[in-house]
């Protein structure tokens, strides 16, 4: 490497510091037309092309440096974010697993293969729930596994789009809804928590939403680890248009248990 390519690319490197990315940019390129076949060249305007939000530049100039070089940790990283920037999740979680094959102490690349394969995860569970929302035979199982796979999307990533969906899956189920008695065995310190249950449900059937949402609170603030109590929840906070609250009881369902029923609405019982 000559020492004014030498110099080109530490001013560069120090421009992309100093946020000057188009003057990175046009630098690296002139250092490009001199020298086309340094990998090193290609990879640092590929990160220059990165950092000004150019993500389909960096990916070509990316893609020549490991062409050229296909042993650099760095620019296969960096292609990572490149084609995470795309959301194309599935070529950037191979860049970050070709990064750890090459250097297993990666500083970056373990960490952003966990989110990377967390957000396929997370958007598997959001297609599957698409698809099972909007299929023209769904059924009260099939509405069921979409509000789980949703809310299991969202589990894995808080901004998952399912949140989008919730609204429309809660109201296909409440037009298949059943209900089920819960059986419970009343002792006096549960007669408090059993009576904010019946109420919460008595004044949801009445369409009374405030005083639903403040009678299952009740019930919870009693025992907090009621599954049914928190499915209720959700579906009157829906009707008082508290869509994201509703998403934190539901995922509270989920998180009690895994294989709750959406579709049946729970009246609790004195057994």
């Amino acid at each position: 490497m000559s020492d004014r390519l030498q110099q080109e690319l530490a001013q560069a490197q120090d421009a992309i510091r100093q946020k000057q990315f188009a003057a990175a940019i046009s630098l690296l390129n002139e250092a490009a037309a001199e020298e086309p076949e340094n990998a090193t060249v290609w990879r640092q305007l590929g990160q220059a092309y990165l950092e000004a939000e150019k993500p389909g530049d960096a990916i070509d100039a990316l893609t020549r440096s490991l062409q050229l070089d296909p042993g650099d940790p760095t620019a296969h990283c960096l292609l990572g974010n490149a084609y995470g920037t795309t959301c194309d999740l599935e070529k950037a979680a191979a860049c970050y697993r070709r990064t750890l094959e090459i250097e297993p102490q990666h500083p970056k690349a373990e960490e952003l293969l966990i989110k990377t394969e967390s957000l396929l995860e997370s958007r598997t569970h959001y297609h599957t729930g698409l698809k099972l929302l909007y299929s023209s035979s769904a059924n009260a199982q099939d509405l069921n596994q979409a509000m789980r796979e949703l809310l299991q999307s969202i589990i894995i990533f808080d901004g998952s789009p399912a949140r989008d969906n919730l609204l429309e899956c809660a109201r296909k189920i409440e037009a298949l809804r059943s209900y089920w008695e819960v059986p419970v065995t009343v002792t006096s310190e549960l007669i408090p928590w059993a009576e904010a249950c019946r109420a919460g449900f008595r004044h949801a059937g009445l369409k009374q939403w405030s005083e639903a949402r403040e009678a299952y609170r009740q019930a919870l603030g009693r025992r907090s680890e009621n599954a049914f109590v928190h499915h209720a929840l959700g579906f009157v906070l829906v009707e008082l248009g508290k869509i994201d609250a509703a998403a934190r009881a539901w995922v509270r369902t989920l998180e009690i248990d895994r294989d709750y029923d959406f579709t049946r609405f729970g009246c609790v019982r004195s057994s």
